[in-house]
């Protein structure tokens, strides 16, 4: 279930406040609007109710569909990423929030936390993903090796066509394809030497790089 707590917020733009809905625990199992609205970034999105200004929200979150087992812990400073791993590190143990087989994902931002769920959506493991990822950022560098990017996340386009969005705070974003026949391709080679996916509390691209080593 859910839980949430209202806060008041000052809004930049006109200096008033407003209330402000803060998602402690996120389960979409009763509501898909819930779970699109993580996905658009909706759910952290605030709104003056007095002149409209709309700004991104940013605090810690846990995303869990119990029913798939599958728990997503966004946090945003060190602090709470340490509590994040203290919580996780023994899952054999009783006083864990999820069980030893269950995927828990570690995330450090709100980009992080809608590319997972859109990741296990699709069926995929999100190990074989960074790695792709890796591939085409390192074909990208070699082609144009004064490019900024910011931020390499997994998109699925109109077209239920596989994308990795290559996003850079000046706007000069690129984006490329890559099929299913690849990915599974990449599995099939790779995937017998990784240890079982819920063993992993943080896959990123500096994870799939040391994949990449062994």
């Amino acid at each position: 279930m859910s839980r949430v707590h209202m806060e008041n917020i000052t809004c930049i733009a006109c200096g008033k406040e407003s209330p402000y809905r803060y998602w402690d625990m996120i389960d979409p199992m009763m509501n898909q609007e819930t779970k699109d609205k993580v996905l658009s970034g909706e759910l952290f999105t605030f709104t003056c109710k007095h002149c409209g200004a709309k700004r991104r929200v940013t605090y810690d979150t846990i995303y869990q569909e119990v029913a798939k087992g599958r728990t997503f812990h966004l946090v945003t400073s060190e602090e709470s990423y340490m509590q994040a791993v203290n919580i996780y590190a023994d899952r054999d143990s009783h006083s864990s929030p999820v069980l030893a087989h269950e995927i828990v994902r570690i995330v450090l931002s709100q980009n992080q936390l809608a590319e997972k769920i859109r990741i296990f959506d699709e069926g995929l493991d999100d190990r074989i993903v960074e790695i792709i990822k890796a591939y085409f950022l390192s074909q990208l560098y070699e082609q144009e090796p004064d490019i900024q990017v910011d931020e390499v996340l997994f998109f699925v386009g109109d077209q239920n066509q596989y994308e990795i969005a290559f996003l850079s705070q000046d706007g000069n974003h690129r984006s490329i394809s890559f099929s299913r026949e690849m990915y599974d391709g990449i599995k099939k080679d790779i995937g017998g030497k990784l240890p079982p996916i819920h063993q992993e509390l943080e896959v990123d691209l500096e994870i799939a790089m040391e994949y990449l080593k062994d």
